[in-house]
């Protein structure tokens, strides 16, 4: 929170509180009035927030009483609900949650005031305010217990099953249920095997040793029987299991499934064997066939090819298809990835990236006009597949720009939730504003009204909002919207001085960011291009460069960092931009094991296609066009997704 001085206090010309259209000699004093009281009000709240935090609360009050007005008075009452919730009552409580609804606080407020009183054990609180089932597992355990405390017993005792049978240990809030349900008689042998089979599935040995004890004396052989395939899963194929009963089905089922990790041939194997004499459920024949086909496609046992074939028929997974057909790309084995392609769905068969594929396969079989016919048909579209279709026809990359129509400066003037967002973006409450923008966006708009919202945040700057709400609308010709030139001095600069194209670290960070340079992955990169903080402390080091990680949100210090490390694989890598781009995403380490040696090598397109991990390979096919985009954008007249070298480069 920024303290408030000076020019500060009128920087902004909000539109959004204009209350009516202002008759025409009266509208410079009247704008002048409305933006003094804006000062005064931001004023005001930075002041309540600073007294609420200190425990203030004549101070608070008196400051929020006057503050009615102001957009974000509703914060006020949140953040000072939840400093007190040991007072509010389900009356106040319920009452916050109508007067928020149209703001994303509801959730927020709702599961604090719940976990407070379930900690508490105020369950009529509870169940006034929060009526139905919650969604969260602590939640749901106190929802439960307050069901009992209402003597709702059957309710109570369903809810705990439900809960019990999970294949890791639950919440310490869910133990007094539990007891309670057991004490009552309700844990019985069909809960138990329930349990033992989901930890089974979550290897939990030690969560299963504890469920053991609890099963009944006539159980105890089959729970014996299941723990010793877990801990010799190849035991599977020697174990007398009988015909007749489903619970061998169910220790063959999950053992399978178990021992495909480990040796698909042992357990096709075994499949084949038992799939006839067990009675599994179609469920089960499903899982163990998809963990057995995963298996072999991740190990490309060749062995299996005969009957991976039918199963991917039986199992109609695009997912698994797309790794035998990638399978297939790497061996260059054109006769199979077209024998393969009609296992996909025909959702799956429409994707850019299989008719791309099916095209290169026509044209190696000598199916010339049909293979043109595809190719022309995909190069008229903007991306990634449509360049290099384009660039094997030798035309023009196809990119549709459609702009998005002009905004009149007042037809969100009164929207309250905009009126909230240019608040928060002005107290440097970024995220919160994110929040608001994705509530907006979420709710009943239609695609027209979000195009206009997508242009409201393009004029304001508002990068990752406009590419959001443009997303949210398929508005995906809006070009100068969804790839703005954004923080251009700032790329420019950085740029020049690592010698690299300022398009290429704009499209990194509108992959990485959306330029939003408040951005935090959930495994903790930073910033407008998405430094881990480990990198950024290497990189900073390297260029003597004072650092700390909190800089990484400062977007010039973030693209300091970031372009100095693109510089940095780049290097590394002989200046290709594939392996330095597939390493900004998933580490060079990596990129040096995935690299074949020249007896394997592959053609770029190839070697991009088959990059292990999905997230890596979509990463390097989006940066690469969206750097032809952005040169696009820039009115360069020489476009090209690769360059000559990295296309003859072998990989």
């Amino acid at each position: 929170m920024r303290r408030l001085v000076g020019a500060q206090f009128t920087r902004f010309l909000s539109v959004f509180l204009v209350a009516a259209p202002l008759q025409l000699g009266a509208t410079t004093t009247a704008t002048s009035q409305a933006n003094d009281t804006l000062a005064v009000e931001r004023q005001h709240y930075h002041d309540a927030l600073r007294a609420l935090g200190e425990r203030r609360w004549d101070e608070f009050s008196h400051l929020r009483q006057n503050l009615d007005a102001y957009p974000l008075a509703i914060y006020l009452d949140y953040y000072q609900l939840k400093r007190n919730l040991h007072n509010v009552s389900p009356e106040q409580a319920s009452n916050f949650l109508q007067r928020s609804a149209d703001t994303p606080l509801p959730n927020r407020f709702l599961s604090a005031y719940l976990d407070h009183a379930g900690k508490r054990q105020r369950w009529t609180d509870f169940l006034d305010v929060m009526p139905e089932e919650p969604s969260s597992t602590v939640l749901k355990c106190y929802y439960f217990r307050a069901q009992l405390a209402a003597g709702n017993h059957e309710t109570a005792w369903e809810g705990a099953a439900a809960l019990w049978q999970h294949g890791r240990s639950q919440p310490d809030e869910c133990d007094p249920l539990f007891t309670a349900w057991e004490k009552a008689g309700e844990l019985k042998d069909e809960h138990v095997w329930a349990r033992m089979l989901a930890a089974f599935d979550e290897k939990q040995p030690r969560l299963m040793k504890y469920i053991a004890r609890k099963g009944s004396s006539e159980l105890q052989p089959w729970i014996e029987k299941l723990r010793g395939v877990y801990a010799r899963p190849q035991s599977l194929q020697n174990l007398k299991l009988a015909a007749d009963d489903q619970r061998s089905a169910d220790i063959a089922a999950h053992g399978l499934v178990y021992l495909a990790r480990y040796s698909p041939e042992q357990a096709l194997a075994t499949w084949k064997a038992q799939q006839n004499t067990l009675p599994f459920t179609p469920q089960q024949v499903n899982k163990v066939e998809y963990a057995i086909a995963q298996r072999s496609l991740f190990a490309r046992t060749e062995a299996h090819i005969g009957w991976l074939h039918g199963a991917l028929g039986r199992l109609a997974d695009d997912k698994l298809t797309g790794i035998r057909l990638r399978w297939a790309l790497r061996e260059r084995d054109w006769l199979a990835l077209e024998r393969s392609l009609p296992l996909l769905s025909e959702a799956g068969q429409e994707k850019t990236v299989w008719r791309y594929w099916k095209a290169v396969a026509m044209a190696k079989r000598g199916a010339a006009d049909a293979s043109l016919a595809l190719f022309q048909a995909i190069a008229s579209e903007r991306d990634y597949y449509g360049f290099l279709a384009a660039d094997r026809l030798g035309t023009d990359y196809r990119f549709n720009p459609r702009a998005l129509p002009p905004l009149t400066e007042s037809e969100f003037a009164q929207t309250s939730a905009l009126r909230r967002i240019e608040e928060l973006q002005f107290h440097d409450e970024h995220n919160l504003a994110h929040s608001e923008w994705y509530k907006v966006l979420s709710g009943s708009a239609s695609a027209e009204e979000k195009e206009k919202l997508a242009r409201l945040a393009s004029e304001r700057g508002w990068y990752r909002m406009a590419i959001d709400a443009a997303s949210k609308a398929k508005a995906w010709d809006a070009l100068d919207v969804r790839f703005p030139l954004a923080y251009q001095s700032v790329f420019n600069h950085h740029a020049q001085s690592q010698q690299v194209p300022s398009t290429e670290l704009m499209a990194i960070s509108r992959r990485e960011s959306a330029f939003y340079p408040q951005a935090r992955s959930p495994v903790g990169a930073r910033g407008l291009m998405q430094i881990m903080p480990a990198t950024g402390r290497q990189v900073a080091a390297s260029l003597n460069s004072p650092h700390r990680t909190s800089n990484l949100f400062e977007v010039e210090h973030n693209v300091m960092l970031g372009s100095t490390y693109y510089r940095q694989l780049l290097e590394r890598f002989d200046g290709n931009r594939i392996f330095a781009l597939a390493a900004y995403n998933a580490g060079p380490h990596r990129v040096d094991r995935w690299r074949n040696d020249p007896t394997q090598a592959l053609p770029a397109d190839i070697w991009v296609e088959t990059i292990p991990f999905r997230e890596t390979r979509n990463y390097v096919q989006a940066v690469l066009a969206y750097n032809v985009v952005f040169k696009y954008m820039m009115g360069e007249d020489t476009l090209s997704l690769m360059t000559t070298d990295e296309k003859q480069r072998s990989y």
